[in-house]
């Protein structure tokens, strides 16, 4: 065994090679065992909010997770003398066109006033900020890089000039074995199947890039994921040809970065020798390696030595290149079955507690069975007195209790109580035995499976002539799944990754939105993309990005949500990739790519862009079932668990459980916005589940609270209807209301889902520049000051006071408010406004509209170039 170390004089053992994965640490040290405060970390330009030092692996993962950079990843903790150490594993990042592999540093900051460009990989405590301590001291340190060792290639495609429009086709070959011919722009997909289509290649990953410079040229870039070492460059076929009429070659490859063979000298290496004569006559020889180090990553060898000479022949590496010893994951825990209609079953559980050494669970296996009558359990109850029986007394099940029971009760008595045990799902009772003396039941349990243990009988408050009481088991329950019944209905489901879906919503107050902007994924930024493009460009654009494997794009019109905003929603779908993926970025160039931008390239009344995560990527732990079961049948659920090498055992679900009619489920995508003054719309679409019954219509509520007590008003469903839309009128111009939508059909309500508005966090601010005596000589600037709720502040560069609304937003998207800022610019100067109503010499207004989480303490106006100019601010 080994882990996978480069070659070095000074045997970096910890340069391990092969790795899937990067992974960073944070190292908190003090000189003595009293570290405390709280830090803050960046990724690719955003930052969390405070983090204790003693933060648990959890709460240091739920931060990070938190910023839009970041995807899916695993964190550890180790506690030692006077410190800790995280492990933080990226599952989704490797880096971007420039070197695969590499990512950016995680950064730390213990100032609360610094902003992300401003933090550090090393900070250490003084005065004055967040980390105390003696010594106290925080490093970040990169302790894996992804594909370090392996070898990259990339291959490169464009005319002689950035005029020139790529055709024709190409192929690649490596020793005797060649590719088919591929089209010039061949998808990283397409490219990835036909190379491992050569035996002698095995895995590898390919990404895609479209060089910005022209747009018809591209790069490949090839990871050789098996083929270990220097590999030999891949030689090119070109048929590809040129518009403007240049004379080939058009294709180039180049060596990214030189495959290495490991030494197999690390700290955990070690060898077998095994006798060649104890493997005669076999074509395959198998080898167990005992005593491994669990979830630590091994690269093996083997060579072959034919007794001449001194020495072993060339060694053969593994394929795969490492390897992890893992054990068996644990099952699945609080397995949860509840009812969606009179056909559906929706399965809940969480994920097991252990996944074998493993980075991870990679599907669940879902087994569905009618529980037959004949396999449930079937116990007797019986208490006797030499004379008259009297009293009460109390049923227990596995650590639960009954009320207390007439010891004469009848069968509903009986029922009644042990049904009432919330570790009970249901049961039938019936008196087998009543006399003045004895009472006798029998329960068959309907709903709890399997082999139950014995009910238990507390006889404390039995009468004194009580001399016994026992249970007995008539009949065990059965595991419907461990039998060979093939009568019953038995099916199974397969859980697996779901893709992950983003969106990137489009939307200006009037239908004049134009220009273009930018995507970012995982540090690469894409060529430009125009509001009005159809979904194969984005989809184009979006696959020219390297980060990006391969997606589907759907575009959905405003005009689907009855709301009175222009513009278009771009559902994004990633095909290929895998986890839950760092948000999609928008940058029109009026400041940093975040999930919110307006203004620069962006043209129109208020435009605005911002992405949302429609769908996390991931394995989901929960599961609806076909609408294909019985009302009048009883089910029950087991659920084993796959960390990509072995199967969990079996958990199986506490009670049984038939399909019934409900209620319906909450509506859908309830959205809010201002139409007027005094009026609001409101949209919605239909639930995914209708409970078995129509859905008869929806309640629509608002109040001045979440009290929900003021106004409400009905829409009754129609036929063939997804979409729906309410306006709310009359309302008060001075106060903000909430908004909900309730589903009913004959069952009843659903839940209240809560409408939320198209602009979420919006908040409006308004700047008057005023000077009444006509003393304005057009010279006057200003500068706006921002202050952050923790204190950052940051402050534009001077600004004319007769800027248009474009430059001012320019500038305040420029200073890194955590907000998108859009600017309207209105004047009422008299020498533009005659009307006299609020006007003045010079009167400049500029309304700041802020879009996103509100930070905001405080907006204030440097006027010390403003002369005689009086400026204000109002929220």
């Amino acid at each position: 065994g080994y882990i996978a170390g480069l070659p070095s004089p000074n045997r970096d053992y910890l340069s391990a090679l092969y790795s899937p994965y990067n992974v960073q640490s944070i190292l908190v040290t003090a000189d003595d065992d009293n570290v405390s405060g709280v830090f803050r970390l960046a990724f690719r330009g955003h930052s969390t909010d405070d983090i204790s030092v003693r933060a648990t692996a959890d709460d240091l993962r739920n931060a990070l997770e938190m910023l839009p950079t970041v995807g899916s990843i695993t964190v550890s903790k180790e506690s030692f003398s006077n410190g800790f150490v995280w492990a933080v594993t990226f599952l989704t990042d490797y880096g971007n066109e420039s070197s695969f592999g590499p990512i950016p540093s995680l950064s730390i900051s213990i100032n609360p006033t610094d902003m992300p460009d401003l933090f550090a990989t090393e900070v250490t405590s003084v005065a004055g900020t967040s980390l105390l301590g003696t010594g106290a001291r925080i490093a970040v340190n990169n302790e894996l890089v992804a594909f370090k060792g392996y070898e990259q290639q990339k291959l490169t495609t464009q005319c002689k000039s950035t005029n020139g429009l790529l055709s024709g086709y190409f192929s690649l070959s490596i020793g005797n074995t060649r590719t088919k011919e591929l089209p010039h722009d061949v998808s990283a997909m397409d490219l990835k199947r036909e190379l491992e289509n050569m035996r002698s290649i095995g895995e590898v990953k390919v990404l895609r890039r479209i060089k910005q410079s022209n747009q018809n040229a591209f790069e490949w870039t090839i990871i050789f994921l098996e083929k270990l070492g220097n590999v030999p460059m891949l030689s090119v076929h070109d048929h590809l040809a040129c518009s403007d009429g240049s004379v080939g070659p058009f294709m180039y490859t180049v060596e990214n970065a030189q495959g290495v063979l490991p030494r197999m000298d690390g700290p955990f290496a070690g060898e077998v020798e095994l006798n060649a004569l104890h493997y005669v006559g076999r074509n395959v020889i198998s080898h167990t390696i005992r005593n491994l180090t669990r979830g630590m990553r091994y690269h093996f060898r083997v060579s072959a030595w034919n007794g001449y000479g001194e020495s072993y022949g060339q060694s053969r590496h593994s394929t795969p290149a490492t390897i992890i010893p893992v054990d068996k994951p644990g099952p699945p825990t609080s397995i949860h079955m509840t009812s969606v209609d009179n056909k559906t079953l929706k399965i809940s559980w969480s994920a097991a507690l252990s996944n074998g050494g493993f980075q991870g669970i990679s599907k669940y296996s879902v087994e569905l069975a009618e529980n037959p009558s004949a396999y449930n359990e079937v116990q007797q109850i019986t208490i006797s007195a030499s004379d008259s029986l009297s009293g009460k007394f109390k049923l227990g099940f596995d650590g639960s209790w009954t009320r207390l029971i007439p010891a004469n009760a009848d069968a509903s008595q009986i029922s009644s109580a042990i049904t009432a045990m919330p570790n009970m799902g249901g049961i039938s009772a019936n008196t087998n035995q009543s006399g003045l003396n004895s009472s006798s039941w029998m329960i068959t349990f309907e709903k709890n499976i399997g082999d139950l243990p014995l009910l238990t009988i507390d006889t404390a408050w039995l009468g004194e002539n009580h001399i016994s009481a026992e249970v007995v088991e008539i009949a065990p329950g059965r595991d419907i799944f461990s039998g060979d019944d093939h009568s019953t209905f038995k099916r199974t489901f397969t859980v697996e990754h779901t893709p992950e879906i983003q969106e990137i919503i489009l939307e200006s107050s009037a239908n004049d939105m134009g220009g273009y902007f930018f995507i970012h994924f995982m540090g690469e930024r894409s060529s430009n993309i125009h509001v009005d493009s159809d979904a194969t460009t984005i989809q184009r654009v979006l696959e020219g990005v390297s980060t990006i494997d391969e997606v589907t794009v759907s575009i959905i019109p405003h005009t689907q949500d009855s709301i009175s905003l222009y513009g278009q929603r771009w559902v994004v779908t990633f095909k290929s990739h895998r986890g839950d993926l760092p948000s999609l970025l928008v940058d029109s160039g009026s400041g940093p790519a975040s999930t919110i931008t307006t203004g620069g390239t962006l043209l129109g009344s208020s435009p605005l862009i911002r992405v949302e995560t429609k769908e996390d990527g991931g394995i989901r732990t929960n599961f609806v079932t076909p609408s294909i079961l019985n009302e009048n049948k009883t089910y029950t659920t087991r659920i084993s668990s796959l960390n990509g090498y072995s199967w969990s055992t079996p958990a199986h679900s506490k009670f049984g459980i038939s399909p019934s009619k409900g209620v319906p489920s909450s509506p859908r995508e309830v959205r809010v916005n201002v139409l007027s003054n005094t009026e609001l719309g409101v949209s919605w679409k239909q639930p995914n589940f209708s409970g078995g019954d129509e859905v008869a219509g929806y309640k629509v509520q608002w109040d001045v609270d979440t009290k929900f007590d003021h106004s409400s008003a009905t829409v009754r469903a129609t036929q063939n209807s997804t979409d729906y839309f309410f306006v709310v009128r009359n309302l008060d111009p001075f106060e903000s209301y909430f908004v909900r939508v309730i589903a009913y059909n004959a069952q009843g309500f659903s839940e209240p889902e809560i409408a939320t508005h198209f602009l979420m966090y919006m908040n409006t601010i308004m700047i008057s520049l005023i000077e009444t005596g006509g003393n304005v000589d057009l010279t006057e600037t200003f500068s706006i000051r921002y202050t952050s709720n923790q204190g950052i502040q940051r402050e534009t560069n001077p600004i004319s006071v007769y800027a248009t609304s474009r430059e001012v937003e320019n500038e305040l998207n420029i200073i890194g408010i955590d907000n998108a800022v859009s600017v309207d610019r209105e004047d009422r100067s008299n020498v533009f406004d005659l009307s006299g109503i609020e006007t003045n010499y010079f009167d400049i207004r500029y309304r700041l509209s802020l879009v996103g989480d509100q930070d905001i303490s405080s907006i204030s106006i440097n006027d010390e170039n403003l002369g005689s100019i009086v400026p204000s601010v109002d929220f």
